[in-house]
């Protein structure tokens, strides 16, 4: 006998579509105008309903922004934490899966890259940033590092490198939104990822890098 389903919140369930349809066009005004230039009015316009309506899912302009970053946040954490679950294969082929989901989500996501652009170039925006984002950031790192540190054990390489190691290759993935966000270009994922692979490459000369990643 099957149990009987509970009906869905019909109310709740529009209320997190309009925080959804809110939070996205207050991501296309940022990635536009800037934070200085976003404000209610535009946002509401963006998104086709009232400003009393953004008002009660938001209270203000800097609770706006501040869901904003984490919105940002949280789409990309999602899909950097399958890919951190993902333990099959050895630890250079886990290091490419992650390497190859920060490039793609930089070239399939313009509109958030030129958003986070806007926190890092603006001061309250920047505070934002190393309040909210800063502790995830230093969370990728630190597993990234780790198995970076599995690599160097295998290379027999040595562990002091481990760091210059790890901040080389997030400033040249820092490098990629950068680039990808003033300079877009239709084949930018290859040109990246390419990119990529060789710094690794060079880094590690005795690892096999796996074509295939998925």
């Amino acid at each position: 006998m099957k149990l009987a389903q509970k009906p869905k919140d019909k109310r709740r369930i529009r209320g997190e579509e309009s925080r959804k349809l809110i939070l996205q066009a207050a991501i296309s005004s940022i990635a536009a105008l800037g934070l200085g230039n976003m404000t209610l009015d535009r946002v509401a316009k963006g998104a086709g309903i009232s400003r009393a309506l953004v008002v009660f899912h938001f209270k203000s302009k800097n609770k706006l922004i501040e869901e904003v970053l984490n919105y940002l946040g949280n789409q990309y954490s999602a899909g950097w934490d399958l890919v951190v679950k993902d333990e099959t294969g050895p630890a250079m082929l886990r290091i490419l899966r992650l390497v190859d989901y920060d490039i793609r989500f930089a070239c399939e996501n313009p509109q958030y890259v030129s958003a986070w652009h806007a926190f890092w170039g603006e001061s309250k925006g920047n505070a934002l940033y190393r309040e909210l984002v800063v502790p995830r950031d230093e969370r990728y790192e630190s597993e990234m590092k780790q198995l970076f540190s599995i690599v160097i054990e295998e290379e027999g390489s040595d562990k002091a490198e481990l760091p210059s190691i790890t901040i080389g290759l997030y400033a040249m993935l820092f490098g990629i939104w950068v680039e990808s966000h003033l300079n877009p270009g239709p084949d930018d994922y290859n040109r990246y990822m390419k990119a990529a692979r060789l710094f690794l490459a060079r880094v590690f000369p005795n690892q096999s890098l796996p074509e295939a990643i998925r």
